[in-house]
């Protein structure tokens, strides 16, 4: 797949009129990924062959369409970055690039279809990847992303939205939305587009828009997943993101795989500088084996079950509000679902404390002395869930509707 594929933003739709879950597909966020495209429609076409009696409604969405056209990961910037409400403002009324103008009609078309859903959407986003490994999910660890998640038979790796910032999933949860990714496999192979057939159908099922009974071979494509998955552990964090700067010259060494096992200071790759050395050991993620895109690797560790069980059974108990409470941490003057945490609490255990309760790490602040944690909202905005101001602009924008 070496030439580049046009594509209309929107891929398709099929509905039976039933009531249900929202569910849309999202494929060629990165123009070198066009496989999820692919595969969106060909489940498309198949409901509509068999006429399947869907509750809800699957719509297929294409990311960046001049990367897809041109078989390139982006044409002046990464599409999958500057998922934030200041930025999406300014590139509304100003764009200044071609991905800018991407991520203003992707925002349309996204507003259309939260304006016509019954609650949350649920959002499926198919990648690929440079590197060789299983395929595999991640989701912003909120209650409500778990069940879509974790019923794809891969496994499931959390915090990739923390280390990667401006995330069109993770804008997208914090308006209380559902957002799983996968990643299905190598941009070339073809198996990589059957995973990515199977992610849906079983999305489908797991989002309540089919039941299991109206997918005949369900189970097939379930084992086809497993067995891609092999012996990876179910549940992943992420410990670490290398990342990369244009002209630094990085390059991995050869041999690494989504999931290999890594050493603490085992040399991963390397750049102008000279070496670069793994700070831990870990599982590496998401190696970077093609020229563009600012992450070079990721380092992940397995995290229990039990872990997520108890997670799940103290934010039920709503013990997030007892953490300013605790010494160190402090709530945000100004914003709310916001805590403030000094740096040696930051350092040491309340991160995974903080990781528990539906936190994540924002960012240090000015001083450097101290982090701010936010929580993504467990609860679902309503309508479209864009601030008002974004969403004025978005109506009053070219080709925005009145």
């Amino acid at each position: 797949m070496n030439g580049g594929t046009s594509f209309e933003r929107k891929l398709g739709e099929y509905t039976t009129g039933r009531d249900g879950p929202t569910i849309v597909v999202t494929g060629g966020v990165h123009g070198n990924e066009p496989f999820g495209a692919h595969a969106v429609r060909e489940v498309l076409a198949t409901l509509e062959q068999r006429q399947a009696p869907l509750r809800g409604r699957l719509i297929g969405v294409a990311g960046n369409l001049g990367g897809l056209a041109a078989n390139q990961r982006y044409l002046d910037r990464d599409l999958n970055r500057r998922w934030h409400f200041d930025d999406l403002l300014a590139m509304t009324t100003n764009p200044k690039t071609r991905e800018d103008r991407e991520q203003v009609a992707l925002l349309r078309t996204f507003r259309e279809i939260m304006a016509g859903a019954d609650g949350p959407v649920v959002f499926l986003d198919l990648h690929s990847t440079s590197g060789e490994g299983a395929p595999f999910a991640a989701m912003a660890d909120v209650l409500r992303n778990r069940p879509v998640a974790f019923a794809l038979p891969l496994p499931v790796v959390l915090g990739l939205e923390e280390a990667i910032n401006g995330t069109m999933l993770g804008y997208l949860c914090d308006l209380g939305h559902v957002g799983v990714a996968v990643e299905g496999g190598q941009h070339e192979d073809p198996e990589t587009g059957r995973h990515h057939v199977a992610m849906v159908w079983i999305t489908l099922v797991s989002a309540g828009a089919l039941s299991a009974s109206d997918v005949p071979d369900l189970e097939d494509r379930r084992q086809r997943l497993a067995d891609a998955a092999g012996n990876v552990p179910r549940i992943l964090e992420i410990r670490h993101r290398h990342a990369v700067v244009d002209g630094d010259g990085f390059e991995m060494r050869a041999g690494f795989a989504n999931f290999s096992p890594v050493a603490a200071r085992q040399p991963v790759a390397g750049d102008a500088s000279g070496p670069i050395y793994a700070p831990e050991r870990g599982l590496m993620m998401l190696p970077r084996y093609q020229r563009t895109g600012d992450d070079g690797y990721f380092l992940a560790r397995p995290v229990s079950r039990f872990w997520l069980r108890v997670s799940a059974i103290a934010r039920h108990m709503g013990l997030h509000r007892l953490l300013w409470l605790l010494p160190g941490i402090d709530r945000h003057p100004e914003l709310d679902d916001h805590l403030i945490a000094r740096r040696k609490v930051a350092r040491a255990a309340a991160p995974d404390v903080f990781h528990l309760l539906g936190y994540r790490r924002l960012r240090w602040m000015e001083d450097a002395d101290r982090m701010v944690f936010t929580r993504r909202r467990p609860d679902h905005l309503g309508a479209t869930g864009f601030p008002p101001e974004l969403d004025a602009a978005l109506r009053h924008s070219p080709g925005g509707g009145s």
